[in-house]
């Protein structure tokens, strides 16, 4: 890639979502759908959700067609918990789908991960869709969607390609005819790090910095990539057992404050690099498929420092569990509305469902609440220690966490007895906790997570990774 492209992006992207829909037969068939999830992106530093850099002009687009959603909350901080959520339209510790201290679950032999599986009596979206009638694709950039491990039951095409290649793959599924109408769910893992130094404005004077250890500074030594020229904290130096984020974690390396903008501005490169795949995609589907329903989101989020914590999927606070969701659906949907009611991402599983007509009026689809109406119930998230950071650095990555929310009443808790209170109202990045203030707010509240997160017994399962998923797991820091 070039710099030129961002400015190529801006000038088509508005196109792309603004063609007016060609009118169909009072008979027409179902409405093809499309599900984005834009692995890694965390909602506030994209330009849709306010950020002050243009990081996402072609979900601007998209939001200007369709309907936003201000405050969404995925219900696990990571791959395999937030796109089973998406998948069943429930939580990780209703699924089955989350990481597990039990051997060997779901993933490597000698147990690192655990990983447990979807229920298998749970139907999914892509077992929705086919049942009624529909073509069902999956393309993804991030191996937790092989087919084999699982987590694609019910796609008849489950792919999993480079971010490039997937979006090639996409745009030539879209030209073939088909008498069927189509789901496609693509994945792409552009914002996740290895951070490369995309081309933007804000990250293009980093390039010749980081393209030599002579020339980057010294706390990178170790971390830099040649061929692309990256920032890679998932590598481990010369003479450690740990990598670069879990460095971080236990003291191990520091990250100066002056150079803390860099981070941030390599992070902010890659959304607008998945933004501009995502034109792509959004550019050949509005031209093959003018009326059907196009929705947005993200699996997780990631720390950049927060809480002195990095990365993801450790624990529940908003960078990593508030995450972008749009949906654009031409005569389903009014244009350029906002909804402030706190949501669930998964609740996009029976959103999709009602708009396709499937199964209209589920109770968990968003529609209602597009017109008004109130969404019932709590905002729950859970993350659970995971073998690797439980052993590595123990302490808080060796707890569970979650999540229990009513209204801005936030109330983060753990299995090692860390209780939190915020007002997410005021201090939307948790940064004040309240719970000495208001305890029995913090005691009521805790007394409802005791039983929010009920869990079900399922039969053991064991889904090997072959190496190649293994190895391309490694590199994106899931597997030491």
């Amino acid at each position: 890639m070039t710099r030129p492209f961002l400015f190529v992006l801006v000038g088509v992207v508005l196109a792309a979502c603004r063609t007016a829909p060609k009118p169909e037969p009072a008979e027409a068939r179902r409405p093809d759908v499309l599900v984005v999830v834009l692995d890694t992106v965390r909602a506030d530093m994209l330009s849709t959700y306010g950020y002050d850099r243009p990081t996402s002009p072609q979900l601007d687009a998209v939001a200007e067609a369709g309907v936003v959603f201000e405050d969404v909350t995925v219900a696990g901080s990571w791959t395999w918990p937030g796109h089973a959520s998406l998948f069943t339209g429930m939580g990780p510790w209703a699924n089955g789908a989350h990481a597990s201290m039990a051997e060997p679950g779901t993933g490597l032999a000698e147990g690192q991960w655990g990983l447990t599986p979807i229920h298998a009596d749970i139907p999914t979206l892509a077992e929705r869709f086919a049942d009624a009638g529909y073509r069902t694709v999956s393309l993804a950039a991030n191996r937790f969607l092989d087919p084999s491990l699982g987590l694609t039951r019910g796609f008849q095409t489950a792919e999993t390609l480079k971010d490039h290649a997937l979006v090639k793959r996409a745009r030539a599924l879209m030209a073939e005819p088909s008498d069927k109408p189509l789901f496609l769910f693509v994945n792409l893992l552009v914002a996740h790090a290895p951070w490369e130094v995309y081309p933007a404005p804000w990250s293009d004077p980093y390039r010749p910095i980081l393209a030599t250890p002579e020339t980057a500074p010294p706390w990178t030594d170790g971390y830099l990539m040649e061929d692309p020229v990256a920032l890679n904290l998932y590598q481990i130096r010369d003479g450690h057992k740990m990598g670069g984020f879990q460095q971080l974690q236990n003291g191990g390396l520091t990250i100066p404050d002056a150079d803390m903008p860099m981070v941030v501005d390599l992070y902010a490169a890659g959304l607008l690099a998945v933004d501009f795949l995502l034109n792509s995609v959004l550019s050949q589907w509005t031209a093959t498929r003018p009326s059907g329903i196009v929705a947005v989101t993200s699996d997780h989020g990631e720390y950049l420092g927060e809480h002195g914590l990095w990365e993801h999927g450790k624990t529940v606070y908003t960078e990593v569990i508030d995450v972008p969701l749009v949906i654009a659906a031409p005569g389903r949907l009014p244009a350029g509305k906002r909804v402030t009611t706190p949501v669930q991402m998964h609740d996009l599983h029976d959103t999709v469902l009602d708009l396709a007509g499937i199964t209209p009026d589920t109770p968990g689809s968003l529609v209602p609440i597009i017109a008004g109406a109130p969404r019932p119930g709590p905002i729950l998230a859970k993350a659970w220690t995971s073998r690797p950071w439980k052993e590595a650095l123990g302490g808080i990555f060796a707890e569970d966490w979650w999540l229990y929310r009513e209204g801005n009443d936030a109330l983060i808790e753990s299995s090692g007895g860390t209780r939190q209170l915020f007002d997410l109202g005021s201090d939307p990045q948790m940064t004040r906790d309240l719970a000495a203030v208001f305890p029995d707010k913090a005691l009521a509240l805790s007394a409802k997570a005791a039983t929010a997160f009920a869990e079900r017994d399922a039969p053991a399962e064991t889904v090997p990774m072959s190496d190649d998923v293994i190895e391309e797991l490694r590199a994106l820091g899931y597997v030491e």
